[in-house]
């Protein structure tokens, strides 16, 4: 069975281990980041959680939504981080670009060249979690 963790344990733990410090965002909407960027990547498989549930019920349905309680495995998180993290910095890009009027000195990529990374990282997600199951006829 894989590693299944939430996503408030995974990005608490990306919080305190990742970037315990730099971190510009608070824990609110760092975790609201992680979980569009799951909602993105359910959008193209199901999550491993789903596949469990249909082992034992061929009828089970999705997850009616996604929150920060939804279980997240090892190899989903490898595909949502990069996403994640695109979201992150440019939700911190958007927050240092409304404060330039305050006189404060931006640093750091432009929204619009973090947009360009997102899109291609958002196209490319169709084809990086595409999965379709093995099925054997006996």
């Amino acid at each position: 069975m894989a590693n299944l963790q939430p996503i408030r344990q995974r990005v608490q733990a990306f919080i305190e281990h990742e970037r315990p410090s730099g971190l510009m965002l608070d824990p609110d909407q760092v975790m609201a980041q992680a979980v569009a960027a799951t909602l993105f990547y359910r959008g193209f498989a199901r999550l491993d959680e789903h596949w469990s549930r249909l082992e034992t019920d061929p009828d089970a349905p999705e997850l009616a939504s996604i929150d920060v309680s939804t279980p997240v495995s090892d190899s989903e998180w490898a595909l949502i981080r990069p996403l994640f993290l695109l979201y992150l910095e440019r939700e911190t890009a958007l927050m240092l670009e409304a404060s330039r009027g305050l006189g404060v000195d931006v640093f750091g990529r432009s929204t619009s060249e973090i947009a360009a990374d997102i899109t291609a990282a958002e196209q490319e997600m169709a084809h990086r979690a595409f999965l379709f199951p093995a099925i054997t006829v006996v």
